[in-house]
């Protein structure tokens, strides 16, 4: 069984009024039941005996909590493409980098090692990214009454989870389109130039399918994506907001 290295960027911020709340400003360190969601997250990592070496990329509060249990850890630069490509390039500096990396986020309050180990037991040895689809229906039926972000296709509507297994090389590769994509994703003029503003429309009159968009994101990334539909919901239920927070504490 092929285990994994992975990198646990760490670097998420909260709005100042949920911090206060909370009683941290960093997504990591929000205690939710008994325990903070990054210690959740390093326990799955740990329950699934799929990882490997663990490289956490945080600010200095956040490496101070998770003290002896991470030994390496990297200083979080603000930018999540390049804290990813920091820590692949330090994996690799080891020696002995695994050939694929699993990315996980830190503000996951429902994972279990079971959640990993199937996501990875899923995931096509042929693609060079990997990445879980959720769809409404299963988010929801884990997470009833819960909050979600979900686009609307032919095919049904649907969120992306919070892990990834990448090929570290092809990553680095094609940092610069994803880097493109990640500062575009919040514009739709941008991303209309970006896509094709044809291609947009038809993601706007939901007449496309997910495979269609798989399809374009190789094209534009010039990269295999393999898309896990199915993948646990625990990876799509991540806390943003003070709303996500509350649900949290309510529900175990």
């Amino acid at each position: 069984m092929e285990k994994y290295d992975v990198i646990l960027p760490s670097g998420g911020k909260i709005d100042d009024h949920f911090a206060r709340v909370a009683l941290t400003p960093y997504k990591a360190l929000i205690k939710v039941q008994d325990y903070m969601v990054g210690f959740k997250v390093l326990e799955a990592v740990n329950d699934s005996g799929r990882l490997n070496k663990v490289v956490l990329v945080a600010p200095k509060e956040v490496q101070d909590a998770f003290s002896i249990r991470i030994p390496n850890k990297l200083n979080d630069t603000g930018d999540l493409t390049k804290n990813i490509s920091m820590a692949i390039r330090d994996l690799k500096a080891s020696g002995d980098c695994s050939s694929r990396v699993a990315i996980i986020t830190t503000d996951l309050p429902y994972i279990e090692g079971k959640n990993i180990q199937a996501f990875l037991d899923a995931c096509r040895d042929d693609a060079d990214i990997c990445v879980p689809l959720i769809s409404k229906d299963e988010y929801l039926d884990r997470f009833p009454s819960a909050t979600g972000t979900f686009v609307k296709l032919r095919d049904g509507e649907w969120t992306l989870g919070c892990i990834y297994l990448i090929k570290p090389d092809v990553f680095l590769k094609i940092m610069p389109e994803v880097e493109k994509v990640v500062a575009n994703r919040k514009s739709k003029m941008k991303m209309a130039k970006l896509l094709g503003a044809g291609f947009l429309w038809k993601v706007l009159t939901k007449s496309i399918t997910s495979d269609d968009v798989v399809r374009k994101v190789e094209t534009i990334l010039g990269c295999r994506v393999g898309l896990v539909k199915g993948g646990p919901a625990e990876f799509a239920y991540d806390i943003d907001d003070i709303v996500d927070y509350e649900y949290a504490l309510r529900n175990k």
